[in-house]
């Protein structure tokens, strides 16, 4: 099970879909399963090529969320027990031109 640390910035964004039931019940099931098992094929985790560390997952078809794990194995991959730092929360063009 992953710690989540969101970001002052992923707390701003996340307020934005505060009014609207529907993007938060997603919101919610994508970092339950982020939480869970941060490579569960349901996320479509996929690294941000603009970014050397920065990973997106889907909340939904419009909406993503950007990620960075703290801690890196030898082997130059991500270590995904370790914890992960939310950055961003956008529109899937607005996250993959700004992730961070």
């Amino acid at each position: 099970m992953s710690k989540l640390i969101p970001t002052e910035k992923f707390i701003e964004d996340a307020e934005r879909f505060r009014r609207q039931p529907a993007i938060m019940k997603k919101i919610a099931k994508t970092l339950r399963l982020l939480e869970e098992n941060p490579l569960h094929p349901g996320l479509h985790m996929e690294r941000i090529i603009n970014d050397p560390t920065a990973w997106a997952v889907r909340v939904d078809q419009r909406y993503r969320l950007s990620l960075d794990p703290e801690k890196m194995m030898l082997a130059g991959n991500p270590d995904w027990s370790a914890p992960l730092r939310l950055l961003r929360l956008l529109d899937h063009d607005d996250l993959y031109r700004h992730p961070r």
